[in-house]
């Protein structure tokens, strides 16, 4: 077993807001053997001499979407090479970002799963969904009003994301379907969109808490949760009292349902730069005004959430939400919004410790200590006093170890 000894290191450390000065690290295999601020001996070990640069837990994106070509997740029409390739794309680009860990929210399955575990493909860890599970006319059931099969004769949302499950035998049998093919969690979806409303009613939720409770049971029963996309109130509230684990966006909460989630103890995921990054690409996505105004009120919305979910002590995930190869490239830029929101500190537990909790992996991910995967960067600067250093990777992030392996280094760069 490969034994890599980090010395002369400066780690990022849980629940310290500033840098831990002179430790050293060993790494056995895969795994984290021993963290000591005294020197450790390196007996039969490679020596990398971090020279006093940031030694922290690799990323976790917590709503990544690696199966799209372009912003539309409407991607019935593509080839499986072609997304596969898209997927391959994204997760290179997205580990040699720095995150080690993504949780895919809706379109990846066990074959990519497999294609990173062969290494025929490299990326982060990923903890799929599969197919995320929607009522028919719900916030992914991508038909227009004329379409009512796909071109297979199937009923589809047109979407590799997703698929249209209603009563509660059907979404019984639908997560029970996921889960059979490994999806880590279920995914479902609580309300409609905001970037691809439906062109008949928009929603104040989505399927009926009987349905909710049914999904979350099957969920609890192979021990794992469900993630709700859900934009609205009620439909946050439904979703809370069924038992969902994580909600994802959340931009139009109250502050009542806020304290609520703070009682049961749900995760809040906000995904901001996937609805800025949006706004950005309006005209070339050819998105209308009308649906840009609406993006530009939910991001002002969803930074009050967050002020609310600080308040009353909700753990806030770092999610991203971004679809396709060139949508990743703004991955990073979550980090950005979120400066005018909170503290350094806060923002870097919430990509590493606290998504570690949010994918019931406490301990193992987001944290550098013993027994832990042996998930590191090294990066030039102090992320913990200016987290800018984070934004440009190809300057700033020096080396990136994944379950042990090294995939990038520049330190004698």
């Amino acid at each position: 077993m490969s034994k890599i000894l980090f010395k002369n290191a400066n780690l990022v450390l849980d629940g310290f807001t500033k840098l831990q000065t002179g430790f050293d690290v060993l790494v056995r295999g895969n795994y984290i053997d021993s963290v000591s601020s005294t020197p450790i001996e390196p007996v039969d070990a490679t020596v990398i001499d971090v020279s006093r640069r940031t030694l922290m837990p690799g990323l976790i994106d917590a709503h990544a979407h690696v199966t799209g070509l372009t912003l539309s997740p409407r991607n019935i029409s593509y080839s499986a090479s072609a997304i596969t390739m898209a997927c391959s794309d994204y997760l290179r680009s997205s580990l040699m970002d720095g995150f080690t860990t993504i949780r895919e929210a809706g379109g990846a399955d066990h074959s990519i799963a497999g294609l990173l575990a062969e290494g025929t493909i490299v990326g982060p860890r990923l903890y799929y969904s599969g197919k995320a599970l929607t009522q028919t006319g719900g916030g992914a059931d991508f038909r227009t009003p004329d379409e009512l099969i796909d071109p297979c004769g199937h009923v589809s949302p047109f979407s590799v994301m997703s698929v249209i499950a209603d009563g509660v035998d059907e979404v019984r049998k639908a997560a029970r379907e996921e889960l059979r093919r490994g999806a880590a969690q279920i995914k479902l979806f609580a309300s409609g969109g905001v970037v691809f409303p439906s062109e008949a009613h928009s929603t104040l939720y989505e399927y009926s808490e009987p349905e909710l409770l049914a999904i979350v049971e099957e969920a609890k029963s192979r021990g794992t949760y469900v993630m709700a996309h859900v934009y609205t109130d009620e439909g946050i509230r439904r979703c809370l009292r069924a038992g969902v684990r994580s909600i994802e966006h959340g931009n139009f909460a109250s502050e009542e349902t806020i304290a609520m989630m703070s009682e049961y103890g749900a995760y809040l995921d906000p995904t901001f730069i996937s609805l800025v990054q949006r706004i950005e690409s309006a005209g070339e996505n050819r998105l209308s005004e009308s649906i840009v105004d609406n993006l530009r009120r939910t991001v002002a919305r969803g930074k009050q959430v967050y002020t609310w979910a600080r308040q009353y002590g909700v753990p806030i995930a770092f999610g991203t939400d971004l679809w396709g190869p060139e949508a990743q490239k703004s991955q990073l830029r979550e980090f950005e919004i979120r400066m005018e929101l909170d503290a350094v500190a806060n923002i870097i537990q919430s990509a590493t410790i606290t998504n570690a909790a949010l994918l019931m992996q406490e301990g193992k991910l987001g944290t550098i200590a013993a027994g832990a995967c042996a998930d590191l960067l090294i990066v030039d600067g102090d992320p913990l006093t200016d987290l800018r250093v984070m934004l440009e990777p190809a300057k700033n992030l020096k080396f990136v170890m994944k379950d042990g392996i090294i995939y990038k280094d520049e330190l004698n760069q």
